[in-house]
Formats: structure tokens, C-alpha cells, sequence
């Protein structure tokens, strides 16, 4: 046997040592000691292996590339100019196996200091060890075997294969730090729109159904916890250790203490950081992720001052008369437009009309007449005679999606008659401030997307009476921080994104 198998086969070894050890009961090496000792002995040995685990985000990216280079090399090497380049892939396939060893390592003790998933670091950690397997095979294939044609295919065939792996185990380590939708939370609109991912939306959270029985936390804290900020701290991800899935959880806190301390809600970390500017790095939620609106804020310093009980009722509790009016909003009596108004059903031969003019029409929701109007994607071009197209619906449309089209200001004369939108985008299109002159009688409206358009401050004054508007984005428009801000102070409880910071009152 060459010599040269015995150092990977002999790290190889010691790992396995080491994983035995560290996953065997301590009392079968401590029979003999004392019981203060054994547990003094095992916080240290757990101290030491999370001081090493640490090192883990340092080591892994350089299997990552020595593996990906070695792949690359490979198959470069197919092209006669480059053919020279196999001579590297020997040593570079060595590198990547021995830093992935030691990355596994550091991966494996970093894993037992908590604070993830059980499914997703399962994933993570086999086929980062899968990883590490595959390039030990490739490498000995390699130095070998690789004359043989044959065995030639068999090492391309692993090399891609633990590429394919390569690519899963940084995947799910990816979602383990950042989350699963990492990697297309900071996606531009435009290739959302594209690749066909729907954009973020607020989502709607749980209506309370009468307010003299609604518990604080339970129907009206606990809501915005789930909806907001659980996607970080639950039992798949739990950032900073914290977790949000319950009350007793959420009163513990993580690694930097108790988020919570009641009746001081400005001394509290979990107030603090919500209200931090949008781009601060102690922002929560982070930029990027859906932000509780200012009432949202409010309620939560209101409970945190309130001493942030978990079992009175809300009507126990002292509530001044903004957060009394806040907490109406969140009744049956303040649900969606859609939800609570009923239509007669659409004309299906209408509906068959305006489709082949380029639009997509579908209900908003199982069971109801409500209608979401979008365009197809090879529909850039829509024009007032469009718009007329639409009006015999004009009942039962409640969204309206014109985004990345070429509508204008005068293509929208007819949009008054629209008085059950309540979901307007216009994102990506040539309208101004004379489009929001109409949108002001669109008394139901909730939400407006008007990213990327000619809109200034002045167009803002016309939407001053819709007061049922809660979402409204305005990137890449004439629109300044102080007009928002003004705009913010005359509709209650309105979030308004500019893709900037501004401050806060």
C-alpha cells in the first residue's frame, strides 16, 4: 500500500476519535470521580469544544473553493490549451480535503453549543461530512487510478457529485445563519418579477373577534411575535439563543439576557432594537424583512410598560386613547375590505373578454367574488381602451396589478370607478402625481406600490384621506423623507418604504 494513503487515513481516524469521544456518555470515563467534579469537568470540555466550534465560519470556505477549483481545473483540462492544468487537481483535491476535515470538525463542536435547527443542521452536517468523504474518494481515484478510462469516468462522475453535495451543505448552512429565504430576501423587484418570486408581502395577522375577551398576549401580542419575528427565533433557527414561540421562551431571553424588562419599555433590548434606524445591524427584524408597523411598535411598548403580563385581558389593562384605537383596528370590525364585503359574482363571458386583452384574472380568495387583475408577462403595453376593458368588473376587482407596464397618467382616467380596489401597484410606470389624483376617492385602498414611478411630494397631499392606507412603497420616486414623514404623521399606523432610512419623530 503506498505511503502516501496513510496521513488522510490517519486524520481520518483521529476524527473519528474525536466524534466518539465527544458523543459518549461522560460518566463512562468518569466512574471514579465526584460527582461536582465530573460536572466541572464537562463545562469545561464544553467551553473548550464552542471556543474551537467557533472557527467554523473561518475554515469552511476553504474546502468550498479548493473543492470548487479542483473541479474546475479538472474540466478546463479537457480543452487542449489547457490541458496542463490536471497536474494541479491532485494537490488542490488534497487541500480540500484536509481543510474539510478540520471544517467538519470545528462544524461538529460548534454544533453542540445550540441555538439551531434540528432538521436543517442535520442536513447541513451529513452532507457537509458527505463532502468531505467524496473528495477523500476523488482524491484517491486520482493519484491511482485515473489512467484507466474507466476510472477516469468514475472520478468525474464523484468529482461532480461532490460538487452537487458541495453546493446543498452551503445551502443549508446558509439558511442556518441567514435564514431560509436568504437567498432571495434582498432579490431587486425587477428580478423578483422575472424568475417569478412573488414580492413580500405583510401578512395578515389573526383578528380578534370581541375585544372585552381577548387575553393581552394571546390575541394580541403573541400575533405580532408569529408573524414578525418567529421566522429568526424559533426552534429552526433561534438567533442570539432567543426564542419567540412562547411566553415563558420569550421572558427567558438568549445570549444577551431578557429582551423584556417589564414596565420599562425604553430600557427593554427587544423595544430598542424595533426601533432602531432601518439599516442599524441590531435592527429586528432585520432590513430586508417585512417591518412591524408603527402600531404594531406602540402595542408592544404599550404591553412592556403595562408590566408585559401574559394572562390579563386587554380591557385590565390601562390603555390611553391611541392604543385603544389601535386595538379596535385589530377586530373583526377592521378585517380586509374583501373579507367583510360581499359582491355578486362576475359575468364569466366578461371575465373571458378582458382576459384576451392580456390580463389575468383570478379570485383573491377561496370563496369569494373578489377578483385579482394582473397582466401577463408579455403584456407591457396598456392603454386607457384596456382600462375601459375592465370597468364591467369594476365591482369585484379589489387588486390591480398594472407594475412594469407602459401605462400613463391619462390611461387611468376611468380609475375612480374602481371603488373596491383595496391592492394598487404601479410599480415601473410612467405615471405622477395626476394618477394620485385619482387614487385619492379609492377609499378602501390598503395598499400602494408606487416604486420607480415620477411621484413627488405633492402627489402625497392627494392621498391624505385614505385613511384605510397602511402599506405604501415609494423607492426610486421624487418623494422626500420629510414628505413621508408628513404623510406618516396624518395616517395612523401607515409603514412606508422608501428604501431608505429616515428618522422617527
Amino acid at each position: 500500500m503506498n505511503r502516501t494513503f496513510l496521513f488522510p487515513v490517519a486524520i481520518l481516524l483521529c476524527l473519528l476519535s474525536v466524534i466518539l469521544l465527544h458523543t459518549t456518555p461522560a460518566d463512562a470515563f468518569f466512574l471514579n470521580e465526584s460527582e461536582d467534579l465530573l460536572a466541572e469537568t464537562v463545562s469545561e470540555s464544553s467551553d473548550i469544544s464552542l471556543f474551537f466550534g467557533r472557527f467554523h465560519p473561518v475554515l469552511v470556505h476553504l474546502p468550498i473553493g479548493f473543492l470548487l477549483m479542483a473541479f474546475l481545473l479538472e474540466f478546463m483540462s479537457l480543452i487542449k490549451r489547457y490541458e496542463q492544468l490536471a497536474h494541479a487537481v491532485p494537490f488542490v483535491l488534497l487541500m480540500g480535503f484536509l481543510s474539510g476535515l478540520f471544517s467538519a470538525a470545528t462544524g461538529w463542536l460548534l454544533s453542540d453549543g445550540g441555538g439551531y435547527g434540528e432538521d436543517l443542521l442535520w442536513l447541513h452536517k451529513w452532507l457537509g461530512i458527505s463532502v468531505v468523504v467524496l473528495s477523500l474518494a476523488a482524491w484517491l481515484l486520482r493519484i491511482t487510478l485515473y489512467d484507466d478510462p474507466f476510472y477516469k469516468k468514475i472520478f468525474r462522475v464523484t468529482l461532480t457529485v461532490m460538487v452537487i453535495v458541495l453546493i446543498g451543505a452551503g445551502h443549508y448552512g446558509g439558511s442556518l445563519t441567514h435564514g431560509s429565504d436568504y437567498l432571495f430576501r434582498y432579490m431587486p423587484e425587477p428580478v423578483r418579477s422575472w424568475i417569478g418570486v412573488e414580492e413580500e408581502e405583510p401578512e395578515q395577522l389573526s383578528l380578534i373577534e370581541n375585544l372585552e375577551t381577548a387575553h393581552v398576549y394571546r390575541d394580541v401580542i403573541e400575533p405580532i411575535f408569529a408573524a414578525r419575528c418567529q421566522s429568526c427565533h424559533d426552534p429552526d433557527r433561534t438567533e442570539g439563543e432567543l426564542l419567540m414561540t412562547s411566553y415563558e421562551n420569550l421572558m427567558r431571553g438568549g445570549e444577551s439576557g431578557p429582551p423584556i424588562e417589564p414596565h420599562q419599555a425604553e430600557e427593554s433590548d427587544l423595544y430598542r432594537r424595533l426601533r432602531l434606524p432601518d439599516r442599524h445591524d441590531d435592527r429586528m427584524p432585520p432590513r430586508g424583512r417585512t417591518q412591524l408597523t408603527a402600531d404594531q411598535i406602540r402595542l408592544i411598548g404599550w404591553w412592556i410598560e403595562q408590566g408585559a403580563p401574559s394572562d390579563p385581558l386587554v380591557t385590565e389593562l390601562e390603555r390611553p386613547g391611541e392604543i385603544q384605537t389601535i386595538l379596535e383596528r385589530l377586530t373583526v370590525g377592521g378585517q380586509p375590505f374583501f373579507e367583510r364585503v360581499q359582491v355578486a359574482q362576475a359575468d364569466p363571458q366578461i371575465i373571458e373578454e378582458a382576459q384576451s386583452r392580456g390580463f389575468r384574472i383570478s379570485p383573491v380568495s377561496e370563496g369569494t367574488a373578489f377578483l385579482h387583475v394582473n397582466t401577463l408577462q408579455s403584456k407591457t403595453s396598456v392603454t386607457a381602451e384596456d382600462i375601459e376593458a375592465l370597468l364591467p368588473l369594476s365591482e369585484q376587482i379589489t387588486w390591480l396589478n398594472l407594475s412594469r407596464t407602459s401605462v400613463q397618467d391619462d390611461d387611468l382616467e376611468l380609475l375612480p370607478e374602481f371603488r373596491n380596489l383595496t391592492r394598487l401597484y404601479l410599480q415601473h410606470t410612467g405615471i405622477s402625481d395626476g394618477t394620485l389624483a385619482r387614487v385619492q376617492s379609492l377609499e378602501n385602498l390598503e395598499y400602494l406600490n408606487l416604486y420607480a414611478t415620477g411621484v413627488t411630494d405633492a402627489g402625497l397631499s392627494y392621498l391624505e384621506s385614505l385613511q384605510n392606507l397602511n402599506t405604501l412603497y415609494l423607492w426610486q420616486t421624487d418623494v422626500t423623507a420629510d414628505g413621508a414623514i408628513a404623510l406618516r404623521d396624518r395616517i395612523s399606523g401607515i409603514y412606508i418604504n422608501m428604501g431608505v432610512e429616515f428618522e422617527e419623530e
